[in-house]
């Protein structure tokens, strides 16, 4: 915990960026609005009016998180340190778990350890996203789990019930952990045993079973008064190779950005069926045709998930298998236009126990592996950071520098892209440029920012350029469709972090003919 404090406390101050506006957004309107979080309008994917509850369905839960940092005069300090918080209490609360499935004090520490230096985690911590809340209501729902399952007192359900609820409402995926905590209710995972922990349903599973109906009332209750205007933005996967894509990224962050997937191999190679390395060989060989080398670091992602799953199976493990099905709710939004490796972050503590088991286990290579694990955790973790601060500064001196001369000046601003840079243009008294209803009129100024990717400046043809502006010095980039780095998105590539030479972020401002 110390640790992760150390590592996160340089980068309290560090600007918005990537989604972190969408979140603040529908924060400040819930001071408005508590029972509507998401009713809001908001121009973001498609540059276009949309109500937030349209366009970002369910995680009614998360504006709510953020409503210290909009009340506060310093919400960047406020933000960084809610996560913070959010982060420790994951941790402590991950110990306990490691604790209650046997693994003891060393077993504990080293799954905290595991858990706090974990690339997706800290990396996520520096933005004011709902990942690392989601993370500690999953811990928390899988202690008071294991705590139901020892004691069977009714308080213990009811934590049970709402912390499972509160994770889903963050973040929808999430709802496929209910089949890990199925699991982890089992008596056994033999047939004999799992027919016996059927026989008290209502009992054993009612915590489970109220969880759907809990989630549901709160979605009512919260739900959007007005119904969508009309306008739809497509955000999903785009055709068979987006899925492809999304599959190979959700495997790779096993490996990339989650210090678990080598360890595990190293650990486990003499015992993994050689046939299951010879057809994860295989199929990465295939789909490599079409996606490239990271068809071969998914093809060693599946091999380690299936190494766990047919592990637990042959050895009647059921905690094993519980924590294997824990490993898998960030494959639901495969589906969806991305799959970064935020989506894994409240699975890390599932990957971490398990590890932790094998290191614990190990005994030569067991101090080599952690000290590469925990060593190579950290050092990336810092890049990610310092990569992700860079963008966000970037964005903000865009800000200061195009926008806000122009809004004292008197002209009429307008802006094309989003993530920190959006948070900023608006509070500077600029709107957002959109290609469809409220148009730029003629004299009016755009300042675009290009990183995104904004529609508006493939839409909008009737302009001139009267000026560019870069940030062209060298360094560590999270975010660089050409240079292939995509931590927050894996369209842009699937490498967390590359070192560039090129432009940061480009800008010119616009002026509408």
């Amino acid at each position: 915990m110390v640790l992760a404090a150390l590592i996160l406390a340089p980068f309290l101050n560090t600007p918005f960026t990537i989604d972190d506006p969408i979140f603040l957004i529908e924060a400040r309107h819930v001071l408005e609005e508590p029972l509507h979080p998401q009713a809001v309008d908001i121009v973001w994917t498609g540059d276009v009016w949309m109500r937030a509850s349209h366009l970002f369905p369910g995680g009614v839960a998360v504006p709510f998180l953020l409503v210290p940092a909009v009340l506060s005069e310093h919400p960047e300090f406020v933000g960084h340190l809610t996560q913070l918080v959010f982060l420790l209490l994951a941790l402590y609360v991950t110990a306990l778990i490691a604790s209650r499935l046997g693994l003891g004090q060393r077993g504990a520490t080293v799954t905290v350890l595991l858990t706090a230096t974990t690339p997706a985690v800290l990396g996520m911590a520096g933005t004011v996203m709902p990942d690392i809340a989601t993370m500690a209501y999953t811990v928390l729902a899988i202690e008071r789990l294991l705590a139901w399952r020892e004691d069977r007192r009714w308080h213990q359900a009811v934590a049970v019930t709402l912390w499972i609820a509160l994770a889903i409402l963050t973040r929808v995926h999430m709802l496929l952990l209910l089949a890990a905590a199925f699991a982890f209710l089992l008596d056994g995972i033999r047939r004999d045993e799992i027919r016996a922990s059927f026989s008290r349903l209502g009992l054993r599973y009612l915590p489970l079973i109220l969880v759907p109906a809990v989630c549901l009332l709160a979605v009512a209750v919260t739900a959007d008064p007005i119904p969508p205007n009309g306008v739809n933005v497509d955000q999903s996967a785009h055709n068979l190779h987006g899925l492809m894509m999304n599959c190979c990224a959700f495997l790779s962050h096993w490996i990339l950005v989650v210090p678990f997937g080598v360890p595990w191999i190293l650990l486990r190679w003499r015992e993994m069926s050689f046939k299951l390395i010879v057809t994860a060989a295989l199929i990465a060989a295939l789909i490599a045709t079409r996606a490239g080398w990271i068809a071969f670091v998914a093809g060693a992602g599946a091999l380690v998930l299936a190494d766990v799953a047919l592990t637990a199976i042959r050895n009647r493990d059921r905690d094993q298998l519980a924590l294997f099905l824990w490993l898998l709710p960030a494959i639901a939004p495969v589906f969806y236009v991305h799959l970064p490796c935020k989506y894994v972050v409240p699975l890390v503590p599932a990957a971490a126990i398990l590890l932790s088991r094998q290191l614990v286990a190990a005994t030569t290579a067991r101090r080599f592996l952690l000290r590469a694990a925990v060593g190579g955790g950290i050092i990336l973790s810092l890049l990610i950071l310092t990569g992700t601060r860079s963008l966000a500064l970037t964005q903000k001196k865009a800000v200061d520098e195009l926008i806000v001369p122009r809004v004292r000046a008197g002209q009429h601003v307008l802006f094309a892209g989003h993530w920190g840079f959006h948070w900023y243009a608006e509070a500077a008294g600029a709107e957002p440029a959109t290609w469809l209803d409220r148009t730029p009129q003629p004299g009016d100024v755009v300042v675009v920012s290009f990183i995104e990717l904004p529609m508006f400046a493939t839409k909008w043809t009737r302009y001139s350029v009267v000026e560019r502006w870069s940030e062209n010095s060298p360094g560590g980039r999270v975010i660089d469709h050409e240079e292939g780095a995509g931590f927050f998105s894996n369209p842009f590539g699937n490498l967390p972090w590359v070192w560039s030479k090129k432009d940061n972020n480009k800008f010119e401002v616009w002026r509408i003919e």
